[in-house]
């Protein structure tokens, strides 16, 4: 399970750091990705695997399931250096905003890495009493 939530910082090689609680998870390589709402998703690669199956399985004539295809295409295997890091992808980086400062964020099954500007901003919309209660509603918790 990944959780917790670490801010780095992107070296001029566009390398980042994984937190050392989430480095166990990332032995075997990691598939860094589109995430939503314009976070980058990284998944362990046995996990991601399981997602790739999923995606082969799609009908070609399912216009939503070719979209998911689509949406998760540019992604790329990644694996951690003895430091810990990983190299994102310039392509990611440009479609995540990320430029400099990360928050890595463990969700899971999953990591998410988001551009601190632009999580800082999506927490002060989405994370709203209100909201988080009707979620959690929602959920049954």
């Amino acid at each position: 399970m990944l959780r917790g939530e670490v801010e780095h910082q992107l070296d001029e090689r566009g390398r980042v750091a994984v937190p050392r609680s989430f480095r166990e998870t990332f032995e075997h390589g990691a598939f860094v990705t589109r995430g939503w709402y314009g976070c980058l998703f990284l998944f362990p690669w046995e996990k991601w695997r399981k997602i790739e199956d999923k995606l082969e399985g799609i009908g070609i004539a399912d216009m939503e399931g070719d979209m998911v295809r689509e949406f998760f295409s540019g992604g790329a295997k990644v694996f951690l250096d003895r430091q810990g890091r990983f190299v994102l992808p310039a392509a990611l980086r440009e479609w995540a905003e990320i430029e400099s400062n990360v928050v890595i964020r463990g969700v899971i099954g999953r990591a998410e890495v988001w551009a601190k500007d632009r999580w800082q901003a999506f927490q002060k919309e989405q994370f709203v009493p209100e909201r988080i209660m009707e979620k959690a509603a929602a959920l049954g918790i």
